[in-house]
């Protein structure tokens, strides 16, 4: 670091840049001012403060496409989990759920199969997703945010946990309320199809609340009705509402469950093909480990012994319970000395909303996923107050780049970069965001590319990756030199806005 008279804000010299745009590396300085990116190329100005990054990487903040980061932005707003790792963006409101709108049902709802995934203890003090918006912007988050809108909770809103179509007048005030929360700024609609209450959703449902998103030219970003036996089926769903509302699709964390299904995304990622190919936008979004994370009532409900191995089943987070945490539903049984699917149902009575950890997918998988140009990231990490999360949350960005990338050389580094920044700022239309280049937002993550590393694992998995040295939002070092700085940088990214006046 070095001081000199000012003429730039800040200025990152001798680094191999990787613009997000997926063209070849190149050494060049990168000169900002305020928020935004002034100079890419070789710097003749002062600045007020330089940073040495002759060993090491200059690439756009990543943009974690799917989050469930919805509570942390306000209750822990430091965000160390998603920064640390290079993440300046952060998309929250998937899988149809999230904390806005608040209605009476969803108080209900949150308490008895969100809390222990979202964090406990939820003072909501606001009703509508505007006032949601406005609670995010007073907590001041050190990365930015972008709302997806929670079909489940338009549902819960309107109809609460009905098992059934809606009415005319009910879809209509769906319709208002997806309309109001998309003219404050949200960038799309979401469906978690497994979960209640999206799984009582018909096709034409969503197909009719999308032509809406489309109207507004937002995203539908969906957790598809089923990822094992009937994936095909569910991915044919999704892209048939793409087609019939004329909306943008996103296949949220593309996988095949179950080891009689792996192999099938082969034929799945066919489908989506076939449908880019007739002019569909249609992309996926993929993290880099073979266990998934869900509420532990979703994985034993109506299962038998012989669908569900208890050893490669997780006890993530169980709220008053730190002992079992860590635990395999095997090593539950033995310690209540009861068959392993009867010793999960037994915790499941005391408190729904316990957190489980699944290895149920096919590392060949994951890398065929995440190789194809349609596939972006999300972490999908539940950022639980207290447990054993999931290793994604804290290690999904790093993972990339150091087993994917320097590792195993399954992607490229420009390729890995582009499917971490402007592919997915294009996708989720963040004018702006995920490149280097004059005039955009000085988003920006400085690594190490020989030591990038995750250091999340499943019996520890709030750890920190390694190489991750500067992360920079809006123009503010936020990560320096590995320290979180306590910088507030982040904006609510509304759509079809800019994030702060020009």
């Amino acid at each position: 670091m070095s001081e000199g008279k000012p003429g730039l804000d800040l200025a990152i010299v001798g680094g191999t840049v990787v613009d997000g745009s997926g063209r070849s590396s190149f050494r060049a300085d990168v000169g900002v001012a305020g928020d935004r990116i002034v100079s890419v190329g070789k710097l003749r100005e002062d600045a007020r403060r330089t940073i040495d990054a002759s060993t090491l990487v200059v690439a756009p903040g990543f943009i974690d496409v799917h989050t469930h980061d919805d509570l942390a932005v306000v209750r822990s707003p430091r965000l160390e989990f998603k920064v640390m790792q290079g993440v300046t963006t952060g998309v929250v409101g998937n899988c149809g759920m999230g904390v806005a709108p608040v209605s009476p049902a969803y108080r209900r709802y949150y308490e008895t199969f969100l809390a222990s995934a979202l964090g406990e203890g939820a003072d909501f003090t606001w009703r509508t997703i505007a006032e949601y918006y406005e609670a995010v912007e007073r907590a001041g988050p050190s990365l930015n945010v972008a709302c997806l809108v929670p079909h489940g909770l338009l549902r819960l809103a309107v109809m609460g946990m009905e098992p059934r179509p809606p009415s005319g007048s009910e879809l209509a005030q769906m319709k208002d309320l997806l309309e109001e929360a998309l003219a404050a700024g949200g960038i799309g609609l979401s469906s978690g199809l497994v979960y209640p209450p999206g799984i009582f959703a018909t096709t034409a449902e969503l197909i009719e609340l999308c032509r809406v998103v489309a109207s507004h030219g937002g995203l539908y970003a969906s957790h598809i009705r089923d990822e094992g036996e009937r994936l095909l089926e569910a991915v044919g769903e999704a892209i048939r509402i793409g087609e019939e509302a004329g909306v943008a699709v996103e296949i949220s964390h593309h996988k095949a469950s179950g080891q009689t299904n792996w192999g099938k995304v082969a034929q799945s990622l066919r489908l989506i093909e076939e449908a880019r190919s007739r002019g569909l936008d249609v992309t996926v979004d993929v993290y880099p480990y073979t266990a998934g994370s869900t509420v532990l009532g979703m994985v034993v409900a109506g299962a038998s012994r012989d669908e569900v191995n208890p050893d490669e089943i997780l006890i993530a987070s169980v709220p008053g319970h730190p002992e079992l945490e860590g635990k395999t539903l095997e090593e539950l049984g033995q310690l209540k000395g009861m068959p392993p699917l009867e010793a999960a149902r037994s915790l499941l009575q005391e408190d729904p909303s316990v957190v489980a950890i699944m290895f149920s997918m096919a590392e060949e998988d994951v890398r065929r996923v995440m190789r194809h140009p349609a596939a972006m990231f999300g972490s999908d990490g539940l950022p639980s107050t207290g447990g054993k999360p999931h290793p994604r949350l804290y290690g999904t960005f790093a993972r990339v780049l150091g087993t994917y990338v320097r590792q195993e050389k399954v992607l490229a580094l420009e390729e890995a970069i582009h499917k971490m920044t402007a592919l997915p700022a294009a996708k989720h239309r963040l004018t702006g965001r995920g490149q280097v280049a004059l005039g955009y937002y000085a988003d920006l993550t400085v690594f190490d590319p020989a030591s990038v590393a995750d250091l999340a694992t499943y019996q520890e998995p709030r750890r920190h990756p390694a190489g991750i040295r500067y992360v920079i939002v809006n123009g503010e070092v936020v990560v320096d030199n590995g320290r979180h700085t306590g910088e507030a940088a982040g904006s609510i990214l509304r759509s079809g806005r800019p994030a702060r006046p020009d």
